[in-house]
């Protein structure tokens, strides 16, 4: 069965950076083919991953609306027309979910992201959803099953109090959640160290500060390219490693 992992944290706290990491462990640790979803209106996963800008679901919006296709029936007019808006890599496909057309909330565009995860989910041993900001995607819905929820957080106090309260709107939600983590995304420089954290669920793991990323993201260089001896690369990768130990119990 597919994997469904949703990262979730507030805004900033590197939720993106995050993603292409964990995909990169992911495609090392043989779990592939993968499917990376950009929830985020602001789109941005693609730079990290080597990939052409996906064209949007929410462009969808509009073609459905307007009668594109003729006599298509929506369904298999909205099958063809999500295909065509996966931009694939060698073990990682990407799609976005763009931004709604118009006037309103994305409450159509987010319908379609059902759906199309739905129907594209089973051609992948995993499905990484980048969510945007904050927790209105949870009360939304808009994942049937999330098998695991990565919360990434900072070790501030806010940090840690917003990935508390992503925690605890899960449960308040009754979501359909299997293992939720923290990926704890720290700022400190090396040599520094913070004190003990009280954290909402276990520690996925810790990603140090690594001079190596942003250099390589100002260079376009895809983070699936990223060295095996890379601090963020090892650390994650272990983090991965146990969460797929989780998976065969």
């Amino acid at each position: 069965m597919t994997r469904m992992i949703a990262i979730a944290g507030k805004g900033g706290v590197g939720k993106t950076t995050c993603a292409a990491l964990m995909l990169r462990a992911l495609a090392a640790a043989g779990v592939r083919p993968l499917l990376a979803v950009d929830a985020d209106p602001n789109a941005n996963l693609h730079l990290l991953l080597g990939l052409p800008q996906p064209v949007g679901l929410g462009a969808v919006r509009e073609e459905i609306l307007s009668g594109a296709g003729g006599a298509t029936s929506k369904e298999a007019l909205l099958e063809a027309m999500v295909q065509q808006r996966v931009a694939e890599g060698k073990d990682v496909d990407l799609i976005a979910m763009g931004r709604g057309e118009g006037p309103g909330c994305y409450c159509y565009v987010n319908n379609l992201l059902r759906q199309s995860l739905s129907r594209l989910a089973g051609g992948y041993e995993a499905v990484v959803v980048d969510n945007e900001a904050g927790m209105e995607h949870l009360s939304r819905r808009n994942l049937r099953r999330i098998d695991h929820l990565v919360i990434v957080a900072d070790p501030s106090p806010r940090g840690i109090a917003a990935a508390r309260a992503i925690r605890g709107l899960a449960d308040q939600l009754a979501l359909p959640v299997g293992n939720a983590w923290v990926l704890l995304n720290r700022p400190y420089a090396a040599g520094e160290t913070g004190e003990p954290l009280s954290l909402p669920a276990p520690l996925l793991a810790g990603i140090p500060h690594d001079p190596a990323l942003p250099a390589w993201e100002a260079a376009g260089r895809s983070f699936l390219d990223l060295p095996d001896g890379a601090p963020a690369v090892r650390a994650i990768s272990g983090g991965i490693r146990g969460m797929l130990r989780e998976d065969v119990r």
